[in-house]
């Protein structure tokens, strides 16, 4: 690749005309320099290249502050290097990915719902979503699932590992489903007071206005209470915390042993035990799931290996002692494991992946 090339490329990049393989190629190749909001010096500039290609001509008196949480803002900064910067980018860039072994493609389209009479119904890969009307089932295209037997009662969406769902509710609520999550809901609101629904693990809401009937979101450690508004639950419950993120609107968070509390908009709370707290909210990182992309701040490599099993359906094993060391960074959900996998491995975390009889592969990882 050279300069002219680059120069396109991250052009198209900061567009969003890139197509998935570039925007792959950009990222994967800035990730591992992912230290948010630190300042790089020259001394440091200058033993990245070391280590990795050797000297690069550095100019004097050079100290950038990169904050390579988006690739575009390392590459705004590296730019500054002038042609140095695009030996560096040309290089970086041309870096082979590894093949691994037993690669493990994305996740997709999942789920089943199960209707009130107790059946349950695999849904089609090749739709994104349900509607639900009564007892008519549907997906989005219009396309009838099921009219559950004239009956209008209760059902459950359930999204497995390595699969994502949305479903619209009759009261026209849509709901966005994450991996390893379920959803429990009556097929109508009519004669019900209150709008009430249970979640496992994680969704974003839409939720349709209706002072008349409060919405209510229960999860295992809290409830959610509102009337009309946008936010994103996070309850898995292999999780310390709860997490519920308002976009807009306002929500009533509680549980039995706290005081409820009201969020606004870009605010969060952040339930551990019995304890509650609130802070600012980073949207994008908090809804990258439901934008296509695998995201993480200040994490380690636990925190994001739980995100991967999720969405990729492998069990994760460690073995020795693992470094607590944190990261950033955004790659496309579309990716396979290997593209994070190689990105990681630059800190000295060695991956294997075994595959088994069945469908779910096993990730071992090593110092």
């Amino acid at each position: 690749m050279n300069t002219e090339e680059a120069k396109d490329l991250l052009k198209r990049y900061n567009t969003g005309e890139c197509t998935e393989a570039e925007k792959t190629l950009v990222e994967s190749s800035f990730l591992q320099y992912n230290e948010d909001e630190i300042d790089i010096s020259e001394k440091r500039i200058k033993k990245i290249g070391e280590e990795i290609y050797g000297n690069l001509p550095i100019p004097k008196n050079v100290s950038l502050k990169i904050n390579l949480w988006r690739a575009i803002g390392a590459i705004a900064a590296i730019s500054l290097l002038t042609v140095g910067a695009w030996n560096f980018f040309e290089r970086f860039t041309m870096l082979p990915v590894t093949t691994m072994a037993n690669d493990v493609s994305p996740g997709g389209n999942k789920a089943t719902v199960t209707l009130s009479n107790g059946r349950t119904i695999g849904l089609s890969d090749t739709k994104n979503g349900i509607t639900v009307k009564g007892n008519n089932l549907a997906y989005f295209d219009g396309t009838t699932i099921d009219n559950d037997n004239g009956n209008i009662g209760v059902q459950i969406l359930t999204v497995p590992k390595g699969g994502q769902y949305q479903i619209q509710l009759s009261d026209g609520t849509k709901v966005w489903m994450n991996a390893c999550s379920s959803l429990k809901y009556p097929t109508s609101f009519a004669s019900n007071k209150e709008r009430n629904v249970e979640l496992q693990g994680e969704a974003y809401f839409e939720v349709t206005p209706d002072k008349a009937k409060p919405f209510i979101i229960k999860s295992h450690s809290q409830t959610v209470r509102v009337l009309g508004t946008h936010f994103n639950i996070n309850d898995y419950q292999d999780e310390e915390t709860s997490i519920t993120t308002l976009v807009e609107g306002s929500v009533k968070v509680a549980n039995q042993s706290l005081q409820p509390i009201i969020l606004k908009p870009r605010q969060q709370s952040v339930v551990v035990g019995n304890s509650i707290k609130v802070q600012d909210a980073d949207l994008e990182t908090t809804l990258a799931w439901k934008n296509g992309r695998l995201e993480f701040k200040e994490a380690d490599i636990k925190a994001i290996l739980k995100q991967v099993a999720r969405w990729y359906d492998i069990d994760v094993v460690y073995r020795g002692k693992i470094s607590n060391r944190t990261y950033n960074g955004s790659i496309s959900r579309s990716s396979n494991l290997s593209v994070l996998l190689n990105i990681l491995a630059y800190s000295d975390i060695h991956f294997t992946i075994e595959k088994r009889d069945n469908s779910t592969s096993k990730l071992i990882v090593t110092p």
